[in-house]
């Protein structure tokens, strides 16, 4: 229901553009315990996207929720809110736990947070060997032909 839900939003793969159908989708697709349709809420709300206004406390409550059911996307992107607001070391607590699941840019986050001081040097390398040891589990000769295959259409 989340990938309909994104393809009217976006008026993909044949469907006519229908953000209003897209939102709602999204919204029975979250009531039924998706962790992604509560993300693309939480993107929504917090970008103005697919028609809806700034909320930011909806942004952070559909994020939060997408958060605890695992979405490590939804995570970044509390850490990303946090740091707009000025929360840096809750920011980081968010960064970390994103790094630590395998998530690039939030390692980023925490090593630019370790280089201003904000986390120890300990922390920083568990959080590293975390973020390591996450990428080896994810590794496969088939991901890594998929993503071969992915670049060689881009190019040409």
């Amino acid at each position: 229901m989340n990938d309909l839900a994104t393809f009217y939003t976006k008026g993909e793969f044949g469907f006519p553009l229908d953000v209003p159908r897209g939102i709602a989708l999204y919204q029975r697709a979250a009531e039924l315990g998706s962790a992604l349709a509560h993300f693309n809420l939480g993107k929504a709300y917090r970008l103005g996207k697919a028609g809806q206004h700034v909320d930011q406390k909806k942004a952070i409550h559909h994020y939060q929720t997408a958060a605890i059911m695992g979405c490590i996307n939804a995570r970044f992107d509390l850490g990303i809110v946090e740091a707009k607001n000025g929360n840096h070391y809750r920011a980081l607590r968010h960064f970390t736990i994103s790094a630590k699941c395998g998530h690039d840019w939030s390692l980023k986050f925490v090593k630019e947070g370790f280089m201003k001081g904000l986390t120890t040097k300990d922390d920083f390398e568990i959080t590293l060997r975390c973020h390591q040891a996450s990428q080896d589990e994810a590794k496969s000769e088939q991901r890594d032909r998929a993503k071969v295959a992915r670049q060689m259409q881009r190019e040409g």
